[in-house]
């Protein structure tokens, strides 16, 4: 077996331990790079890297002003370039096997949720790509999960600043609305750049009274 990250041989010691146990598909030196975060005084709630210049999390400020919150943000680790590597591939160049990768970060369970939801990705996008990044991650890990969303956008995310991001018509929509009030919901999505997708999503979901929403992200950027 090759680690799929950088394709060198794997080798597994065998024992007792790991024999009924089945390899991880990454080497032990791309696991550090991967897991490795950028030094840096950050964000204690988005965890994005903040400037020496701010008293608190611009990104916060600038989206407390406009959205509900969720209670908290989750993140797996840093995007620091190995991991930008890694999602640009697995994004962009069809290396749908990176998702074993990415799950491997994954708790096994998020029992402590009533409905895990992944952000959605758009038809035209999901013709494009041919998967969901972010559901077909759960589905490595074997979490279930609910398409509570659908949305509208077209344009990609990448492509547009925070100001436009904001200014854009909120293109989600409920696809399950007896799903989600009174329960405990988990939204997941890849990359945390702005926030600006996650307090969209969770904008529409809010309409329909749920008890809370987390986020959990891949990565924060």
């Amino acid at each position: 077996m090759i680690c799929y990250y950088c394709h060198e041989a794997l080798f597994a010691q065998m024992d007792i331990i790991n024999l009924f146990r089945a390899q991880e598909p990454l080497c032990e030196n791309c696991r550090k790079e991967i897991s490795r975060w950028r030094t840096g005084r950050r964000c204690t709630f988005c965890h994005r890297r903040m400037t020496d210049e701010e008293s608190e999390c611009l990104d916060c400020v600038f989206l407390s002003e406009r959205y509900q919150p969720p209670g908290k943000v989750t993140c797996l680790f840093d995007y620091n370039e190995v991991s930008k590597m890694l999602f640009h591939r697995y994004k962009f160049m069809g290396d749908c096997v990176l998702a074993e990768v990415i799950a491997m970060f994954l708790r096994d369970r998020y029992g402590e949720y009533d409905v895990i939801t992944p952000i959605p990705i758009s038809t035209a996008r999901m013709l494009e790509r041919g998967y969901n990044q972010t559901a077909m991650v759960l589905d490595a890990k074997g979490i279930k999960y609910e398409e509570l969303l659908g949305t509208s956008r077209i344009k990609r995310q990448s492509e547009l600043g925070k100001n436009a991001r904001s200014r854009q018509e909120n293109p989600f929509f409920i696809k399950k609305a007896a799903e989600i009030e009174g329960r405990r919901i988990l939204v997941v999505d890849d990359i945390y750049t702005t926030g600006i997708t996650v307090h969209q999503a969770m904008e529409k979901l809010y309409t329909s009274r749920p008890a809370a929403i987390d986020v959990l992200t891949f990565s924060k950027a």
